[in-house]
């Protein structure tokens, strides 16, 4: 879910825009959810002479060169493989790639998405790494390569992992001389209530907390409601009632001025990281990935965030949060070198010296013999990174999340224009509820 960015993500274009260009400009129809991405893949052996593969990511300008620097080991290792590369911000990732794949010249290795991995597989557009003699499923735990299967096939490797967490703007809480709640203990009452003396403290200048932040915050709301967003069988399972609360409890807190106005709250959604309400320190508490802190706080011209537990609710399971993968690595079914993709998939997640060129960019390595082979090396930040995913595998995460299912690549979309509808006063939590199970529904039964 996944760099990005806002507080999560900037908000994914809408289903229709995907499915098109996935359909190759085709109207969204039958014949869209029906159409083919795929291709016949080459042989899995490795080729007797030179080989050129592309491979595309999303993200800053962090990530991309560390991936080419990553690149370059991987071409040092391997003379006769080229890696060309290809990278955009998420806003245009999405489409480029369906464009792509849709006119037959997807490239060879893809960064992919929790949201996106099922659409990709079942339209034929991934290879089957589980079918490939030249990538090392040892390296993770079978829990972890789950997380990448879809119909029994492995059609994502996870690349990281990553786990929601509050950023704290500890500089500005500090000079208005306030103290947080014990965050391993607090409950959504004792933010709000937290946020209201931000706001006092401030004059209004600062307020204490965005509740909202991509789908990684409804989900877990539904979490500590017990239940989830998707179902194991592909559908939507939250309760409308559940997510309308939420809405309904973020525009409670803007109008008693625990959060920001219904407008900052939507805006921080699609604001750059330097202009972000948490890194100005116009918010002292605001949701994001764990492994976003190092970019938030380079963002944030030297105040001093940090990462703390989300707020649970009364009756919350214990295990109510999750760890996801950060992003996946998918193999072309277009791609005519199958056994050279799947070895630089191989290398970018298992290789040492590789792991220690990327860090911890993309999240926590998944694969935990890498996990461990970094740990010493890290910045403090990404430490701290680390030690936060730890903590949630070992006490506070539940099953693993399950992907979202074809037809719902636009759930942060649909999630964040049904939020504004209540923000801004124009619908009830139950009413928008309503709405977006319906929408999505639909979405997904029209791409079965």
């Amino acid at each position: 879910m996944p760099q990005h960015t806002s507080p999560i993500r900037p908000s994914r274009r809408t289903a229709v825009r995907a499915l098109a260009a996935l359909a190759g400009g085709a109207a969204l129809s039958g014949s869209t959810t029906s159409c083919s991405v795929g291709g016949p893949t080459g042989p899995d052996r490795l080729s007797d002479g030179p080989v050129t593969l592309r491979m595309t990511w999303w993200g800053g300008d962090a990530r991309h060169q560390a991936t080419h620097k990553a690149i370059a080991l991987f071409e040092k290792k391997y003379p006769r493989i080229t890696v060309e590369a290809e990278f955009a911000d998420w806003n245009g990732y999405w489409d480029r790639l369906a464009t792509s794949a849709a006119g037959g010249n997807s490239p060879d290795v893809i960064q992919n998405d929790i949201a996106y991995l099922a659409s990709y597989a079942e339209r034929g557009g991934l290879f089957d790494l589980g079918r490939s003699g030249h990538f090392d499923a040892s390296l993770f735990t079978e829990e972890t390569l789950d997380t990448g299967r879809h119909n029994g096939g492995l059609y994502g490797v996870p690349a990281s992992v990553t786990s929601m967490a509050m950023l704290v703007n500890r500089t500005t809480i500090d000079a208005l001389g306030l103290r947080l709640p014990d965050t391993r203990s607090w409950t959504w009452e004792d933010l709000e209530k937290f946020g209201s003396e931000v706001t006092r403290a401030s004059g209004g200048k600062v307020h204490g907390a965005i509740p909202l932040g991509g789908p990684g915050i409804p989900i877990l709301w539904a979490r500590q409601h017990r239940q989830e967003l998707f179902g194991r069988d592909g559908n939507v399972a939250v309760d409308p009632k559940v997510l309308g609360a939420l809405w309904e409890m973020t525009r409670n807190w803007s109008e008693n001025g625990a959060a920001p106005t219904a407008g900052v709250i939507v805006d921080s959604q699609v604001l750059p990281l330097d202009q972000s309400p948490i890194a100005t320190g116009k918010v002292a508490v605001s949701p994001s990935w764990c492994n976003q802190l190092i970019a938030y706080k380079a963002a944030a011209d030297g105040d001093q965030l940090e990462l703390v537990d989300l707020p649970s609710r009364p009756g919350s399971p214990r295990r109510h949060q999750f760890v996801k993968p950060g992003m996946y690595w998918s193999v072309s079914s277009q791609t005519r070198h199958p056994a050279e993709a799947a070895l630089l998939v191989n290398f970018l997640v298992g290789d040492k010296q590789c792991a220690k060129v990327l860090g911890a960019e993309r999240g926590i390595p998944a694969a935990a013999r890498t996990r461990e082979s970094i740990a010493s090396t890290l910045a403090p930040d990404d430490t701290a990174a680390l030690r936060y995913i730890e903590r949630m595998e070992k006490s506070l995460a539940g099953a693993p999340l399950p992907l979202f299912p074809n037809g719902a690549s636009a759930v942060e979309d649909s999630l964040t224009r049904y939020s504004e509808e209540v923000l801004f006063g124009r619908s009830s939590g139950p009413e928008a509820g309503a709405a977006f199970v319906d929408e999505l529904s639909g979405l997904i039964e029209s791409a079965r």
